[in-house]
């Protein structure tokens, strides 16, 4: 298998992204750029530098190896001038000792990164019926690396299931969908325009791969879940979650609607990335029990199945 992906972090003992005990692979690149992503790290295609103030203690080892002057001392303290940094990633190469600075993103081959996957084998096959998550960033964008990968779990006996926007070409999207155990895919806006508005990108390719990926769920028994992420004064309106659940309801072979409240952990990433002042949601509070609860009564007044993640 010749195929290379670029991994920005692998999660073991995961519960929460398919069924069972999971190892949860992260591709690296997305085309969306959702104002509430809780991910920047894997929006890049490319490695990149993440930075934690919190663990520099000023050795200087950065300062001296970064030749564009990103990196410098002004008062006593080293500072990250981004618009600077060629991403040469030389800076976290030097940071052995604290590990400020670190490097995002990894190649693999597929053989490389089964021998991590299998490492949690004994976890999936005792009775707990876990496996192979895929999730990013986007992991159609690496939809050829993506398809060998669970290709090549599924000789191992291992279970996949994908996260995944739906954002592809059809041929991208139907490659990893026809290798998919288990697919919970997104859907973050009904309307189109405002769907462009909060994610960067339209909703129709979305909404078309989703009805591919029933039909092919129709006959292949397969699951579905279609996730909504439930951002407050984005996408929190009756009239959006209703309209969701009518589309969902049109596909007959979706096991339910998830409802995945928002969080802003992504912030501090944000900050660790991209400097401060770069994350759109800051200052949005969190839903509470009641809103959520109303949003899943909505759901299933429609005639969906829907449960709150974390609830």
């Amino acid at each position: 298998m010749g195929e290379t992906g670029i991994v920005f972090d692998i999660q073991r003992y995961s519960i929460h992204d398919g069924p069972g005990i999971r190892t949860l692979v992260f591709m690296k690149g997305c085309p969306l750029r959702c104002q509430w992503c809780s991910n920047p790290e894997g929006l890049t295609g490319e490695p990149i530098v993440m930075f934690t103030p919190r663990l520099c203690y000023g050795c200087g080892r950065c300062v001296a190896v970064c030749e564009s002057g990103a990196i410098s001392v002004e008062d006593g303290a080293i500072t990250w001038n981004r618009k600077k940094c060629t991403n040469c990633l030389k800076c976290a190469d030097a940071c052995k000792i604290s590990h400020a600075r670190k490097i995002c993103g990894m190649k693999y081959t597929v053989d490389a990164l089964m021998e991590e996957v299998k490492k949690d084998i004994t976890y999936y096959k005792r009775k707990s019926g876990g496996g192979l998550t895929v999730g990013g960033g986007e992991p159609l964008n690496q939809s050829v690396f993506v398809r060998e990968l669970m290709d090549a779990a599924h000789e191992e006996g291992i279970n996949t299931a994908l996260e995944t926007s739906s954002y592809a070409s059809e041929e991208n999207a139907m490659r990893v969908y026809e290798a998919t155990d288990h697919i919970f895919t997104d859907i973050k806006h009904m309307n189109p325009e405002v769907h462009l508005k909060l994610t960067g990108v339209s909703n129709e390719p979305i909404l078309h791969n989703i009805q591919m990926a029933a039909e092919l769920l129709n006959l292949k028994k397969q699951h579905l879940v279609i996730r909504v992420p439930v951002i407050p004064g984005a996408n929190n309106s009756e009239e959006n979650i209703r309209e969701t659940a009518e589309f969902v309801k049109k596909l007959k072979v979706v096991d339910r609607i998830e409802l995945l409240p928002y969080h802003n952990l992504g912030e501090e990433k944000y900050n660790r990335i991209f400097g401060s002042h770069n994350y759109e949601m800051h200052g949005v509070q969190m839903l509470g029990k009641t809103d959520l609860l109303e949003a899943k009564q909505w759901v299933e007044s429609s005639g969906v199945a829907c449960n709150i993640g974390g609830l």
